[in-house]
């Protein structure tokens, strides 16, 4: 008696354990139970609510989450029109330099692949995802996956075909790196009515260079028509954009932040706007003068801070502060950017978990 009662405790604790451990099931459908809170849960980043410039058509919403060594995106959306149409999703990995926040990414070689587009982030770029998809009604019933990785040597960066396959939510492993990615779509017939279907994937932390408690990714995702040119529908969604962005939009030319951050072992972070915001920060003068100063205001209690600069391929050239600061305002001088050479740097400042940023520029 006394042993079966320690294997019914040790079978209670086994799938206690398994249910802590729960993983996402990669099937292009959003399931109530893979939403919450903590490691294998999706956490909401934000959602579109605007007008679609293509009628009941494009992104609704973008989910991300973690597992101890998986990265794992929901895009709720539905994007199948009479035409080939196709989402991107552009990703900074922690651990990895792509190419600089600011800079025109090159277009893809691939000339059906609609990441031959040439935008301009908000956010340093390490990889590109692409998914095609067939027009409605389509015999193929197919989806069409790619991606770019932007952290590798050179100035060109191959797109990499990672296969094809049907939009029934049966995973695809990447054909070309089976280690890299799985992904899968499930279809819908109107993105009004779509709150849990679309384009998912999933891929291995070591892939993207690792992570730990409390790095940071940051992504955007964006519906493209076939010839790569952006509709309205980008997520983080562009307040008041009710018609297409076009070809080769720059996004650091129009307010706000143009991608969610997430915390790893946290979730979501506040978008760049509101943590400026809320840090009170400012870079002046700008363009630099050896007087200049970056102001900003820790709130709360004792907190970590750091200001680091990055020039335009996304390298770190300076570290001007790295202290635990207590509540208060406070000035970092920025003179030492001063002594670089002309061009566009990046200020960045973290206090605690919240990060932001600021462009300057040296003459």
């Amino acid at each position: 008696m006394k042993k079966h009662s320690t294997l019914l405790v040790f079978a209670a604790l086994a799938l206690r354990a398994l249910s802590a451990q729960a993983q996402f099931t990669v099937d292009g459908t959003l399931g109530a139970a893979e939403v919450g809170t903590g490691t294998g849960k999706y956490q909401l980043l934000g959602s579109y609510a605007g007008t679609h410039s293509v009628n009941d058509r494009g992104l609704k919403a973008i989910y991300l989450g973690t597992t101890a060594t998986t990265l794992n995106v929901m895009v709720v959306a539905t994007p199948e029109q009479t035409a080939y149409s196709a989402m991107v999703l552009y990703l900074d990995a922690p651990n990895r330099t792509g190419i600089a926040a600011g800079t025109r990414l090159p277009g893809s070689s691939n000339t059906s692949s609609q990441l031959r587009h040439r935008p301009t982030l908000d956010m340093q770029a390490d990889f590109g995802f692409r998914i095609t998809v067939s027009p409605l009604n389509n015999s193929n019933n197919a989806m069409y996956l790619s991606r770019v990785n932007y952290t590798v040597a050179g100035t060109t960066y191959p797109e990499v075909g990672m296969g094809t396959g049907p939009k029934n939510g049966v995973a695809v492993t990447d054909a070309a790196d089976p280690a890299m990615a799985r992904t899968a779509f499930a279809t819908s017939a109107s993105v009004a009515a779509n709150n849990a279907t679309g384009w998912e994937f999933e891929i291995p932390l070591s892939a993207l260079g690792g992570a730990a408690n409390g790095d940071l990714f940051r992504v955007m995702a964006a519906y493209v028509a076939d010839n790569g040119d952006f509709y309205s529908d980008v997520l983080p969604q562009v307040a008041g954009q009710t018609t297409d962005l076009g070809t080769d939009p720059n996004f650091t030319l129009i307010p706000r932040s143009q991608f969610y951050t997430y915390q790893v072992g946290s979730g979501p972070l506040a978008s760049r706007t509101e943590v400026a915001n809320a840090l009170g920060v400012t870079a002046y003068p700008n363009p630099l003068s050896h007087d200049s100063q970056l102001r900003y205001t820790v709130a709360g209690s004792t907190q970590p801070v750091s200001v680091d600069v990055y020039n335009a391929l996304g390298q770190r050239v300076l570290s001007l502060l790295n202290a635990e600061q207590k509540a208060g305002t406070y000035q970092t001088a920025l003179a030492p950017v001063k002594a670089l050479a002309p061009g566009h740097y990046l200020v960045k400042l973290q206090v605690g978990s919240q990060l932001t940023s600021r462009h300057v520029v040296v003459e």
